[in-house]
């Protein structure tokens, strides 16, 4: 380790695919995958290389055992925790990814829960130890990822609450828990609510603008005034990332909340017959943008704050996919186009695929 010298510039090879995917291998089997979602959507690119670096004078770097090459990329890396565990650590965009793998052997089917625990607790600690050191005020909340969901992918995140308990082994909570399909209904309700609302709202934000699309950000800007009056710190700073508030953030990184809020303040979208923040009318059913835009923020609060340990029934699941494709459809027939109901299907035949496996 002493000889062992990390130059980031020189990392320019992509990690391959099959060290980010869920391995297929019958004698592999992985934690859930833990996730640093720094607040903001921003984190400086010395930071990942400073926490591998941390984590090389920790643990030894993996290796190709056909090649011996190790097992570090740009953007990854892979650690050996001893002869039946590895660490993988994936950063992109403003997230870092953990996920630890164990080799099966005889009737040791999961990997040691106390010391991924250890681990959670190595990675956060020198998180904080670099923040500290980089002077910058960085705050991150951790989250698991579907089981289902691609390790390099912001799909399928559930914020801990309370923690998952594999990674939480020595904190007095049930190391044995299994992943139940209640967690994965969890889970998949927000892939649908993130990835595919999110591009149902931004497709009406861009088909209902006063002004070409050339000219939203202008138009945002030229509002800035009105539009910040409500808004927090974190938001404001996901609006006009730059410190001098001269330009916008780009539709891609406004979520939910964001996407809703300018629709209400900026576009040509009417507010439902029952007005904004009210629940729209089902008898008769209103189909109007408006009321389809409310529903989907109506269906994320109440997603959110339905169940405190992160599990939602089958029953339950289904109601809400239910409710999720006719919003979908009242969207697609007022745009006269298909948004995604292709993707919120094929995102519910997911779940009931992990369904009949369980």
């Amino acid at each position: 380790v002493e000889n062992y010298y990390l130059t980031p510039c020189m990392l320019r090879q992509e990690s391959p695919g099959e060290f980010v995917s869920l391995e297929q291998d019958v004698r592999l089997v992985s934690t859930p995958v833990l996730c640093c979602v720094f607040r903001g959507k921003y984190l400086p690119p010395p930071f990942f290389h400073r926490l591998i670096a941390a984590c090389i004078t920790r643990w030894p770097v993996s290796k190709k055992k056909d090649t011996s090459e190790h097992l570090i990329f740009c953007g990854c890396c892979m650690f050996d925790l001893d002869l039946f565990h590895r660490l993988t650590l994936y950063c992109r965009n403003h997230i870092v990814f953990a996920r630890i793998t164990r080799l099966v052997i005889d009737e040791v089917k999961t990997p040691e829960a106390r010391l991924c625990s250890r681990v959670r607790k190595y990675i956060t600690l020198n998180l904080s130890k670099i923040t500290s050191c980089l002077g910058q005020n960085l705050q991150y909340e951790l989250c698991t990822q579907c089981p289902a969901s691609r390790m390099d992918s912001a799909d399928g995140m559930v914020w801990l609450s309370p923690p998952f308990e594999m990674w939480f082994a020595d904190e007095g909570h049930d190391q044995d828990a299994p992943i139940m399909p209640e967690h994965m209904n969890y889970a998949r309700l927000s892939v649908a609510l993130i990835p595919v609302c999110g591009n149902a709202l931004r497709r009406i934000l861009l088909t209902h603008f006063p002004v070409p699309y050339a000219d939203i950000y202008e138009v945002i800007l030229a509002k800035k005034l009105k539009l910040v009056r409500p808004l927090n710190n974190t938001q404001i700073q996901v609006l006009f990332p730059d410190p001098l508030g001269n330009n916008v953030g780009t539709l891609d990184q406004f979520d939910i909340s964001m996407l809703y809020y300018l629709i209400r303040n900026v576009s040509t979208v009417t507010e439902p017959k029952t007005g904004w923040d009210r629940d729209p009318c089902d008898q008769p059913r209103d189909t109007s943008l408006g009321a389809s835009v409310e529903r989907i923020r109506s269906y994320r609060n109440h997603i959110n704050g339905h169940s405190a340990d992160g599990r939602i029934s089958r029953q339950v699941s289904d109601d809400y996919w239910n409710k999720f494709e006719y919003v979908i459809h009242d969207i697609e027939a007022v745009l006269c186009e298909q948004v995604c109901s292709q993707e919120l299907e094929k995102q519910r035949r997911q779940v009931i695929s992990i369904y009949e496996a369980c």
